[in-house]
């Protein structure tokens, strides 16, 4: 059996902005969990709501999946806040969209993925 990475230097807190409507919002969130698999991660993460999400590569790019929400679909770098923030937001609420988008691009950033 293999063994799993769990990181645990967390929460890792990041902050979103996003123009809903005519409005700008601003909210934070966290990152509670990152479970490292060998071939994907597992991130549990906490803002407006909180959920659980897959991410991962494979041959032609990364992806992502979000079974509570039933949404899955192909992922830019994980930095790239805004292609992925437009691909999730397209199938999901635009604050968890963006939550998600933010999420990534954070532990990217501070080379957690």
């Amino acid at each position: 059996m293999r063994e799993l990475k769990t990181i645990v230097s967390l929460p890792m807190i990041f902050h979103c902005r996003e123009k809903i409507g005519r409005k700008q919002e601003e909210w934070s969130g966290y990152v509670k969990r990152i479970t490292n698999h060998g071939s994907h991660y597992e991130i549990q993460i906490e803002s407006r709501s909180g959920f659980l999400f897959i991410i991962g590569k494979y041959n032609y790019g990364a992806f992502i999946s979000i079974p509570a929400f039933g949404v899955g679909c192909d992922l830019a770098g994980y930095d790239d806040y805004f292609w992925n923030n437009e691909q999730l937001s397209s199938r999901m609420n635009r604050v968890d969209a963006a939550t998600v988008a933010e999420a990534l691009r954070t532990m990217k950033l501070k080379n957690y993925i």
